[in-house]
């Protein structure tokens, strides 16, 4: 998380590439799967791409 920006989701070392759900590898206090991270970064991700 620390590459990370955690307001665009995108890699502070390469501009351009950004990240979401189970690649982060963040750990929830359910365990498992965590659908709601998923869901989050996904939609910040997608939110601040730029083309």
């Amino acid at each position: 998380m620390k590459e990370i920006n955690p307001k665009t989701m995108e890699s502070k070392i390469i501009k351009g590439l950004y990240f979401a759900g189970e690649i982060i590898d963040v750990d929830a206090y359910t365990g498992g799967f965590n659908l709601q991270i998923a869901w989050s970064t996904g939609f910040v991700s997608g939110s601040n791409f730029e083309t």
